[in-house]
């Protein structure tokens, strides 16, 4: 059997699994010396002697042992034990992809031109375009997420919502990517088909909750691409007032309120789901080069070569150690005269 690349995808889920046995194993001895001062304050020493005669500590510790260890393989489990290598080779026509579009105020910044929304669009629009095949959906967020148009191969359809989808598609202002993700995902069907998650934003993530989201979606097998809209320099917010003029946002200070792209954000999400992180650049060329990988099959880090999940080894062990468990008699060996 192919050992090769022996990892767990999550090693504190290994570290507390181990806890979790010695602790299981902790309680069951505390509970059997309690079985036996229990049985001490009821019986006479010299009946003691004769009731226990054939009762093997040993034999009970044995019992114990394999419970404890049977726990802890199981939870082990959760730690994603990983060994050996597949080849795997994914189709376009098998593909979901759902865009997850940012449409708070920020995006309405014009370090790329005519905006950061503006361009963010006309790349999702080429770039399905160009990849032709699989079912395409869009979410939009802000503050909040909502899902605009589902999974389809209706292109025509999906073009229509995006072209609608703009700054006042989210009345909630500010920026979540955590609820973008999980609004995201909830976009999927279960089925058989390879899913990609593309986020398209400038990583102003004023809840702080989309690197963990991401790990979350890890642990699903969604990728997440991260496609950063803005430039570090970034520029001033610009919205229409009340009265139809278009003012600069300003703080509590009266100073300009700057937006500027957040790559080390952007980044840890896609890193914590295997994806990659590109910033779209002034002609769209990281959503371009985006689908080229996806097409090619080498998106992702380490792209058609994967550790196989093994926890069928961890739960097997844990029953044939039950299994043991149950034949081990706490009886003694009876002595031949």
């Amino acid at each position: 059997m192919d050992t090769a690349d022996f990892h767990f995808e999550q090693p504190g889920a290994l570290a507390l699994a181990a806890l979790a046995g010695v602790v299981l194993f902790v309680g069951l001895c505390w509970a059997e010396r309690r079985r036996r001062r229990g049985l001490a304050g009821f019986a006479a020493a010299h009946l003691l002697a004769r009731l226990t005669a054939g009762y093997s500590s040993a034999r009970r510790r044995s019992k114990d042992v394999a419970l404890a260890l049977a726990f802890a393989l199981l939870l082990a489990c959760f730690a994603g034990p990983r060994w050996g290598v597949e080849v795997t080779a994914q189709k376009g026509a098998t593909e979901d992809v759902v865009f997850a579009l940012d449409v708070s105020k920020s995006m309405l910044v014009s370090d790329m031109s005519p905006t950061r929304l503006a361009r963010a669009k006309a790349s999702i629009a080429n770039f399905v375009r160009r990849k032709g095949t699989g079912n395409v959906g869009l979410v939009a967020f802000a503050g909040q997420a909502f899902l605009q148009c589902p999974l389809t191969r209706d292109y025509d359809a999906f073009f229509r919502t995006l072209e609608e989808t703009d700054a006042g598609t989210i009345q909630v202002t500010g920026t979540d990517l955590g609820r973008a993700l999980e609004e995201a995902e909830l976009a999927f069907y279960s089925n058989r088909n390879r899913k990609l998650l593309i986020i398209l934003t400038d990583g102003e993530d004023l809840e702080a909750g989309g690197v963990e989201m991401a790990r979350n979606l890890k642990r699903k097998g969604l990728v997440v691409h991260a496609v950063g809209v803005g430039t570090p320099s970034g520029g001033p917010i610009r919205v229409i007032s009340s009265v139809g003029s278009l003012e600069t946002m300003k703080d509590a200070q009266g100073e300009e309120v700057l937006s500027r792209l957040d790559e080390k954000t952007l980044g840890e999400i896609a890193e914590a789901t295997g994806g990659r992180f590109l910033r779209l650049g002034q002609a769209g060329e990281g959503m371009e080069a985006l689908r080229l990988a996806i097409q090619a099959g080498t998106d992702e880090r380490g792209a058609g070569r994967r550790g196989i999940p093994r926890e069928e080894w961890f739960i097997g062990a844990a029953l044939l150690l039950l299994v043991l468990e149950s034949l081990i008699s706490t009886r003694r060996k009876a002595i031949q005269p």
